[in-house]
């Protein structure tokens, strides 16, 4: 076969693959199940690696608008099989599978964004592979589980407790917070920390009995995530290897990947990198506070898709 012959192969092929739609990919041994949405650049999207699956994210409508979204699950998330193996959940793994499956869609340029701990896989892919991206998003992510992030995380849950929701509920932040700082190491099923913690993701902490149920999550998974030290590592010695444009978006309230331990410094170490903070939202600030968030996120995708014109 001709060389002109096999490269229009690979383009149908990548191209099937990119119909709207879901879709599986065979990448690392694994069986990666995701879903296209929107037309334009090519946007990889991956679930947070600890857990749930992709049904939460979508649908991001500013992504969407200017990119060919593709939102993946991660090993042993949602659709996609993973090793029964807790050593092979750690960050590289993560990285490893964001290349796999971006040769899987025929190994062009993309962009990527990421939520929390799926931020910090998408920020440790473009630390090694600048040179395969158009830009970054990374939206309430975490870079560095250190001590400044362990103390602005109380100072946020201190703060909620004026607020009517706490006040009127005895016990409910104390226990919580008990939680989060390991004060209290009972047992529990993802389920049950979310119910005992998931109002404190959110600045209207009523807003967590609507979104934390479209988690999904895949309790095998989390176990291995812990077991391998997955969002124990801290890459921001390494950040101003990222090359490439990079939005940081973070929820002013956000009390888990706060503003200040984690967007302000991914934002200072990323050169030329633009920083949305989003008012009055915590950890989802596209269910909280939708039209800025997809106001901050469309204006950076328009300037950086026309960029590429």
């Amino acid at each position: 076969m001709s060389g002109a012959g096999a490269q229009s192969d690979v383009a149908t092929s990548a191209d099937a693959r990119l119909t709207p739609g879901s879709h599986t990919a065979a990448v690392n041994g694994n069986r990666l199940h995701y879903e296209v949405r929107g037309s334009g650049p090519v946007l990889l999207f991956p679930s947070p690696g600890w857990g749930p699956s992709i049904a939460y994210l979508m649908p991001q409508p500013a992504l969407e608008a200017h990119c060919t979204v593709v939102y993946f699950d991660t090993r042993h998330s949602g659709e996609s099989s993973g090793p029964e193996d807790p050593t092979q959940y750690t960050l590289a793994h993560f990285v490893a599978d964001i290349e796999g499956l971006r040769q899987h869609l025929g190994g062009q340029r993309v962009f990527l964004a990421g939520h929390s701990a799926g931020g910090q896989q998408v920020l440790a892919y473009a630390i090694e592979h600048s040179a395969d991206l158009l830009g970054v998003i990374a939206i309430d992510a975490i870079a560095a589980p250190d001590e400044l992030r362990r103390k602005e995380l109380v100072a946020a849950i201190e703060r909620r407790r004026t607020h009517p929701f706490y006040a009127s509920r005895p016990g409910f932040l104390d226990a919580g917070l008990a939680i989060v700082t390991g004060a209290d190491s009972t047992p529990r099923s993802t389920t049950e920390v979310l119910d005992a913690i998931g109002p404190f993701y959110f600045h209207d902490p009523e807003l967590a009995a609507d979104v934390m149920p479209t988690l999904d999550v895949d309790e095998t998974v989390n176990g291995y995530a812990n077991a391998s030290g997955f969002q124990g590592d801290d890459v921001l010695a390494d950040l101003h290897r990222i090359t490439v444009p990079t939005l940081v978006v973070v929820g002013d309230d956000d009390f888990i990947c706060d503003p200040v331990s984690q967007a302000a410094r991914i934002h200072l170490r990323i050169a030329g990198s633009t920083l949305a903070v989003i008012e009055d939202s915590g950890h989802v600030p596209w269910a909280e506070q939708p039209a800025r968030f997809h106001a901050a996120v469309d204006a950076w995708l328009a300037a950086s898709t026309t960029a590429l014109a």
